[in-house]
């Protein structure tokens, strides 16, 4: 299936997705429509990490199946499996309605967690 420019079949766990404005790279992002990423709003499922970004906002982003990722937190998350939202600023928190992954290592402001 396409969207815009973007084709999905085949795709890995690291696709060309459309990037919302004001996303950065190294943001946690939600879906945000066909095709499309970005930092979302406060309590929406993780669904990723922004690895790149080019001049027409087309970038790389780490899914679901692409390992282990360290991304910026809300505080410190609790070790082992927990349910993951994007807090609407890049960094991923615990909430309810999320995406339940494995959180292998945390610390004040960082996870390494298993896409």
């Amino acid at each position: 299936m396409r969207t815009g420019d973007l084709s999905f079949n085949g795709q890995t766990s690291f696709p060309a997705m459309y990037i919302d404005d004001g996303t950065v790279v190294g943001d946690a992002v939600t879906h945000t429509g066909p095709g499309r990423v970005g930092r979302g709003a406060d309590g929406q499922p993780l669904v990723g990490k922004v690895l790149k970004i080019e001049a027409d906002r087309v970038g790389t982003v780490a899914l679901e199946g692409a390992g282990f990722s360290d991304l910026t937190t809300v505080g410190t998350i609790a070790t082992g499996y927990q349910t993951l939202v994007v807090d609407g600023a890049g960094k991923v928190k615990v909430g309810a309605g999320g995406t339940r992954l494995l959180v292998n290592i945390a610390q004040a402001g960082a996870a390494n967690i298993k896409l």
